[in-house]
């Protein structure tokens, strides 16, 4: 599973943030201001997540460890 970042059209988040869900995304936060989701996924679902009406990105984020580990 991959941390991600979504985010949506204006104004389009209560509506989608159900779709989101149904294409595998397990939401952990929603900044409804910001108009973004964040959240869990299986990479491969990631075009799903896509293709979702009123989304407008989505973008894995990565992380970074530095020594010591």
């Amino acid at each position: 599973m991959d941390q991600v970042m979504v985010s949506v059209t204006e104004g389009s988040l209560p509506r989608v943030l159900n779709d989101l869900r149904e294409a595998g995304l397990v939401v952990d936060t929603v900044l409804e201001a910001l108009g973004v989701v964040t959240g869990t996924v299986e990479v491969r679902a990631i075009p799903t997540l896509l293709s979702v009406s009123g989304v407008l990105d989505v973008e894995r984020q990565w992380r970074v460890q530095l020594p010591p580990y």
